[in-house]
Parts: C-alpha cells; structure tokens; sequence
C-alpha cells in the first residue's frame, strides 16, 4: 500500500460493508485525500476502547446477546474481521472443569463469537487451544467449548505436538524464541476469548495470559519468569481483538479449582483491542486487584503493549 489510500482501499480499512460505519459530516473519501494513519485515526476515535456489556441471567441466548452486545459497543466484528479471512479464535479450556467451575471460557461466548466472526464476512473460524490439566478431546467437550463452537460453523483444531514450530520474538526481554502453533501465526485475525480468573502464580488469567496456550513451551515461560515472559509472548501474538467472559470469575482457587464458594456471577463481556487495557480492568473490576501491582501488566506497559492507566482508557458501558 503506498502513503495514500484509495476510495476502496479507504472503505476497506472502515470495515464500511460488513461494519455498517457512517461517514462523518465533511470526510472526503475521492482523491486520495487521507492517509492510513488518519483513516485508521478516523475510525479508532468513534470508538471506545473499551466495550462493556453486562446482563443478569445464566441463560444462553441472555449470555449470547451481552456478547453481541459488547462487540456491537465497539464498532461490531466487521471492525477487525473482513471478508474471506481466516480467524483463529482463542478461548481458555482447562482440563475437564465445566463452565460452573469458571476455570474455562463460557461457550456461548465463544461460539457468540464464532458466529459474529462469519456475519462478518469470515471464510474459515478455527477454534484451539493446547489444555493443560487433562486430555485435550475430553477438555474440549467437558468445557462445552468443543460442541458449542462446531454448531456455530467452527473448524475445531486439536493442537498436535508435532505441529508446533519455533519462532523468534524479536522484542522479546527474557524469551527469544517459543514454539507456538503455525496456525495461530499465520492467521488473518486473532481473537482472544479468555474467562476471567485469578492464578496462584501469575495473580490474574485474563486476555495476556490466555496467549500461553498458543506454545507448547509454557515450562520455557514459567522458568523465565511469567511477569515478563507473558509479555513477551504478547509481542509477539498480540491479539487483535479479545473478548473477556466475565460471565462467572474465579476470584480464588485458580486456574483449575473447583470451588463453588470461590465462583461469582458478574454477567459480563468486556470487548476490547488493548490486551492490557483489558487486563487491568478485569483485574480491578472482577478480580479485586491494583493492576499496577501486577507484573505482567507493569512490564507490557512498560514494552508499550497496551495502557495500564484506566483513567487513559475510554469506556462504553451497557446493561441488558
């Protein structure tokens, strides 16, 4: 693309025919007027950057419309997916937990998602995860994630070892190199769908750190130290969307307890592009924590991953 785009290339870039974005009084789009960074800075402004959704019921279709809802808030998936694009949708499956446990993602968010990705335009949605805690198959049926996004048109990936390949992280400060998935890196447009939980050795298990299960190397992470080496993953497989099930928050216990008394329902989706925006305001609202006092989170500001200060971030709230 040059320094200028064109009326197609710019109609692309607003996302105009999947999206359904207005044009703003006096914006010239003939001519070759705008450059990327001011269309993109055109379309980002309407935007908040933060989208937050928040209902009152268990119910499928409830917890399914609270999704559409924090993804419509913040311009609707035709903001980042396009047509005949490739996705990869990434949620959290632990082990054998159920949804109650609120150790995994909800499926209806995720398979809400997976739908929303093909209105959109989407030619292929692929859905993985690499579980930790229990056999992969029975992980993916147990957390309802596995039935719920093949109904929804989903390509359900079983991550084979022997597919990972070893990439370098350039920006990396304490891995150099990981192995993670082809498919996650080749992807047109990757979205993160994390549950909100909190983590015994990593404090919280929000949108960063659902990225450790695009590598089979979580070992390599953890010996490095998580509060820098999430970061470093993040750098390199920044999602472009993420989308965090608030829906039941494992406040204690996590990532795979099962106590019931540890769970608490906050109905809530929180939509949003900035992975550590995401992160500190689930830490703070769902989790109870200073996200200054959270060291993924300090060391992916610092990198210039995402904004840590929530006074600095713009919210759009609504309640079904």
């Amino acid at each position: 693309m040059g320094s200028e785009l064109t009326r197609s290339e710019f109609l692309k870039l607003l996302g105009i025919t999947a999206a359904g974005v207005a044009f703003l009084p006096g914006e010239q789009l003939l001519g070759g007027l705008m450059t990327p960074d001011e269309a993109q800075a055109a379309v980002v402004s309407r935007f908040p950057d933060l989208s937050v959704a928040t209902g009152h019921s268990l119910n499928a279709n409830h917890i399914a419309a609270i999704t559409r809802a924090a993804l419509n808030n913040l311009g609707g998936m035709g903001r980042f997916v396009h047509k005949g694009d490739v996705v990869v949708v990434k949620p959290n499956i632990y082990g054998t937990r159920v949804p109650a446990n609120a150790c995994t993602t909800n499926p209806t968010v995720a398979a809400t998602v997976v739908r929303e990705c093909f209105k959109a335009g989407a030619k292929q949605v692929k859905v993985m995860d690499y579980p930790c805690g229990g056999d992969h198959v029975q992980s993916y049926n147990m957390s309802g994630i596995g039935p719920a996004t093949k109904a929804a048109g989903a390509t359900v990936l079983q991550m084979s070892s022997s597919r990972f390949k070893s990439y370098p992280i350039p920006k990396g400060k304490r891995i150099r190199s990981l192995s993670i998935y082809p498919d996650i890196v080749k992807a047109d447009v990757l979205i993160g769908v994390p549950i909100a939980k909190n983590h015994g050795g990593e404090q919280i298990s929000l949108a960063c750190k659902n990225l450790m299960g695009c590598t089979s190397e979580p070992g390599k992470m953890h010996s490095a130290g998580t509060g820098q080496a999430i970061p470093d993953l993040v750098s390199f497989l920044r999602p472009d969307l993420c989308v965090l099930d608030a829906i039941r928050v494992r406040v204690s216990g996590g990532p795979g307890g099962t106590d019931p008394g540890s769970v608490r329902l906050k109905y809530t989706v929180v939509a949003g592009a900035d992975p550590i925006a995401i992160d500190a305001y689930g830490a703070k609202n769902f989790l109870g924590m200073n996200p200054r006092n959270v060291a993924q989170l300090i060391n992916g500001s610092s990198m210039g991953l995402g904004q840590i200060d929530l006074g600095k971030v713009s919210l759009k709230k609504v309640s079904l």
